[in-house]
């Protein structure tokens, strides 16, 4: 981030604001699907997804139109709006509570809002 690889028109503190808020909301988007679906699969596919759109908007350029990834991109800070709008309302929900579920072993508990964190933030990594 420092050396301008995915904000080059920005300064390092700007940069690693911009990754940071990136990676925490998209993470605990990837933690819940994660925990919500026991497979790491979908979130795998999401991440995918994810990383194939961050250069999305360079197809809306003109020739030697001018692209900056702060505000222009799912990864800069208009691209946090909506899924933190999605974060909210899952919270509001109830989304990151503690459920319980049946599964061929018996009963076990599913994580709890804490744990969900953690998973995000290790996603996020």
């Amino acid at each position: 981030m420092l050396l301008g690889y995915n904000y080059p028109y920005s300064s390092g503190p700007v940069a690693i604001a911009c990754m940071s808020g990136m990676c925490i909301v998209f993470g605990a988007l990837l933690g819940w699907l994660r925990l919500y679906s026991n497979s790491v699969w979908p979130a795998a596919l999401a991440h995918g997804v994810f990383n194939a759109s961050v250069g999305f908007g360079v197809l809306f350029l003109a020739f030697g139109g001018f692209l900056d990834p702060t505000s222009m991109t799912i990864s800069g800070w208009t691209g946090w709006i909506l899924p933190a709008v999605v974060i909210g309302l899952m919270i509001l929900c109830g989304a990151f509570r503690s459920h319980t579920r049946t599964t061929g072993r018996g009963t076990e508990s599913m994580l709890d809002a804490e744990q969900v964190a953690a998973s995000a933030a290790k996603v996020a990594d």
